[in-house]
């Protein structure tokens, strides 16, 4: 036994421990969750929570208690004089995780609330005051997002943060660590018909136009595409510069009727495109697809197309991480992400074992000819478990698979229920259920479900039997980018020492296999014609699960390469939020137009008295870093959109887009002075100083951008960020700056 732990238990025996020590601490709040939860701590959840509280990620399976984990290592932060938040994966979780515990840290004397997306602002300001604090991972980061927006510090919502607990930290901080959530503002959704034009004139391109690529999912005109494009937009250059944008819009159109897929990339619902997660298989509300393909979809559906306001904030989520001081996490599966964490966010990883032996029969991969025979294999072996009453959880890619092997059981006879992202509002109810007798239940990804199967039931009375039979069967139809998700899928099965199976079926012509070649990888083991049966060969077994290694690798280098571009604009929104917040909450003030407009700073000051004048420079300030930090986002932005149409040979083009960002914020910094005196001239002509308007953003709404930075995964770089006029000097510029080669240098490696 872990001598902590011991040294707690003795405490909870003796009665000692009045005082705030960890051990202390942990003791009351054990006397608490027996008391109010008549609830007993098992050994395994002290240690799981000591990680926690020591800033560690926790791996635990599924049924093992995290969620009480959670309560010791908060009360502990929050007794010693600190504030928690207890970031979830959805607003489901926050709210039963908060009610559920709630007796707990009301018998501790520690406050506690709850936020939700329908949270009125207002109430959020007093809730962020309580210790203890659970709400999803988007809600907080949009509420950091909005302060930016706010000109009065009693306004502003976001507390300064200090101890944040991941659940479901793997899919949190890692899967959708790279999606950045965004503020926008000033401009009303509007209608925008270009998108609509330029869809409505793609018919004529085919296949031979345009290539896709696998890695980076972008589409590339080919020459006869260039062409064909030019002839029907009237343009004399496709790749001109003042056809960025039409360019954009005509690869955007082509993916949205070619590569995306309803029901298994967004579903059409209420008139809207809602986006599919990719590792949860839940509709993502509120995220929309980047640039013009969100545009394009709606066109593509004849939905209204709208645009979506000015971005005037924008925070990834693994950078928001970073903003607390102090991080720990929980999940499931966090083994496999060991290196990730540790090294993108400098947590070690501490594995909990069982508190009962697992029982679970894992089988290895089922790799079949192609989808139509792994598909007869999934359904046979549902119908055999089916026949003996045995429990399903079948996990499934998409939507529309979901829906066609439901579709398919229920003509042999096989009741099944489906839970996906179009019903996923009656998950609970669903997966409740999904251990009972005879219970078939076809879902898209698990995690983040937060809900235990019990065998026989809700209430387990029908245990005996469904043990009897073998207990839940989980069946996997396909593998994905992350070994992850499978083993969330199999943990839904034997737990807490229950007897249970599982069972991973997959087929040459899986997109993972064709995506990282596996027909290459196997030579001429790879079988020509098709056949029956699973696959035998084992070199093909060997490769086909090498495919998972090689997507997992490829995946962790995206997302260090992707670093390795965000780096710099975290580093300007940093800069840019830190100075605005000192200006409203007084530790600085402005004296631009003392120094730089002193004639007209006079004048203002005897116009309308000194602190007037003091008072509304500052709020003027603020309101120019809003507008400088979104033509820094514009600016960024267009670079992007350019990075896979032009090279420039021998050049690195993280260093290279990095350099040019950091040229842009640094002589946009040095023009603050001067549109600070065309506000001063605006401000002199005024009769009254309440007849100044300050232009704030207005109309605020935030939503997720599923943007996995496809552009950076393309080899060419930047679309002229340096002509070819300007590479010998540029090249003999960087060289001399030693401090900037210097920093390069040191977060990227030599060229």
């Amino acid at each position: 036994m872990n001598k902590t732990v011991e040294k707690i238990k003795q405490l909870v025996f003796s009665g000692d421990f009045s005082g705030n020590t960890k051990e202390e601490i942990f003791a009351r709040c054990y006397k608490a969750v027996e008391k109010t939860l008549e609830i007993t701590p098992f050994d395994q959840q002290l240690e799981a929570a000591l990680a926690l509280s020591e800033g560690k990620i926790v791996q635990m399976q599924t049924g093992e208690g995290k969620t009480l984990c959670a309560v010791f290592a908060a009360c502990c932060h929050a007794l010693n004089g600190g504030n928690v938040h207890v970031l979830t994966f959805n607003d489901y979780l926050a709210k039963r995780d908060c009610e559920w515990m709630k007796p707990v840290y009301d018998e501790m004397g520690v406050s506690v609330g709850c936020i939700t997306e329908d949270t009125p602002r207002e109430q959020r300001r007093e809730i962020y005051l309580r210790q203890v604090v659970y709400i999803t991972a988007k809600e907080a980061g949009f509420d950091y997002l909005k302060d930016f927006a706010c000109f009065e510090t009693e306004k502003m919502c976001f507390p300064k943060p200090d101890f944040a607990i991941f659940d479901e930290a793997d899919s949190i901080l890692i899967d959708e660590a790279r999606i950045p959530l965004v503020i926008a503002g000033d401009v009303a959704v509007r209608e925008n018909g270009s998108t609509a034009a330029v869809y409505g004139k793609i018919d004529c391109f085919s296949e031979g136009d345009y290539e896709f690529d696998e890695e980076s999912r972008n589409i590339y005109l080919t020459d006869n595409g260039a062409d064909k494009a030019e002839m029907i937009f009237s343009a004399d250059n496709i790749y001109s510069e003042k056809n960025t944008g039409l360019l954009a819009k005509i690869t955007a159109c082509i993916k949205a009727r070619d590569i995306l897929q309803e029901d298994k990339d967004y579903i059409v619902k209420d008139g809207k495109i809602v986006l599919i997660d990719e590792f949860t298989g839940r509709a993502a509300a509120g995220r929309v697809f980047p640039g013009e393909v969100q545009s394009a979809c709606e066109a593509k559906h004849g939905l209204k197309i709208t645009s979506r306001g000015r971005i005037i904030g924008s925070i990834a989520l693994q950078y928001f991480a970073r903003l607390y001081p102090k991080i720990s996490g929980m999940t499931g599966t966090a083994e496999t992400s060991q290196e990730e964490f540790e090294k993108f966010y400098g947590m070690l990883t501490a594995i909990i074992p069982t508190r009962l032996p697992c029982k679970r029969i894992d089988h290895p991969v089922e790799i079949y000819f192609n989808g139509e025979e792994k598909r007869k294999a999934v359904v046979n072996a549902v119908k055999e478990a089916y026949e003996k009453k045995r429990p399903v959880l079948v996990g499934t890619e998409s939507i529309s698979e979901s829906e066609s092997l439901a579709e398919e059981l229920m003509k042999i006879g096989i009741e099944c229920k489906v839970l996906n992202a179009k019903n996923n509002f009656e998950e609970a109810g669903i997966i409740a259920k999904a251990g009972e007798r005879g219970a078939v239940t076809i879902s898209t990804n698990m995690a983040g479900r937060g809900v235990d199967i019990k065998l026989g039931g809700e209430d387990s009375s029908d245990k005996d039997f469904v043990v009897s039979v073998g207990g839940l069967l989980v069946i996997i139809t396909s593998m994905r980018e992350s070994s992850r998700i499978a083993q969330q899928l199999r943990g839904r099965a034997g737990r807490q020492g229950d007897v249970g199976e599982s069972r991973f079926f997959a087929a040459l012509d899986d997109e993972i296999m064709v995506k990282n070649g596996l027909k290459k990888l196997c030579g001429r083991h790879y079988p020509t014609e098709a056949f029956e049966g699973a696959v035998t060969d084992k070199t093909v077994l060997r490769e086909a699960e090498r495919i998972q290694r090689i997507s997992e690798s490829n995946a962790f280098d995206e997302r260090v390469n992707l670093m390795k571009y965000t780096f710099i604009g975290e580093k300007h929104r940093e800069m840019t939020f830190s100075k605005r917040n000192a200006l409203l909450d007084g530790e600085y003030n402005s004296d631009m137009w003392q120094k730089y407009s002193p004639e007209l700073y006079e004048k203002a000051c005897e116009k309308f008295s000194k602190e007037a004048v003091a008072k509304l420079e500052n709020e003027v300030l603020a309101a120019l870093l809003n507008e400088f930090h979104s033509d820094y986002l514009d600016y960024t932005a267009y670079l992007r959109e350019g990075i896979h149409l032009t090279q420039i040979a021998g050049r690195n083009p993280a260093e290279e887009y990095n350099i040019a960002c950091e040229e842009y914020y640094e002589s946009a910094t040095k023009s603050v002075p001067e549109r600070m005196g065309e506000k001063l001239e605006e401000l002199v002509r005024c009769d009254k100083i309440e007849d100044y308007k300050i232009e704030k953003p207005t109309n605020l709404y935030t939503y997720l951008l599923n943007d996995m930075a496809e552009e950076f995964k393309a080899k060419p770089i930047l679309l002229n960020v340096f002509s070819e006029d300007d590479d010998e000097e540029s090249s003999s510029d960087t060289e001399q700056d030693g401090e900037k080669q210097g920093f390069f240098k040191k977060l990227f490696g030599k060229k």
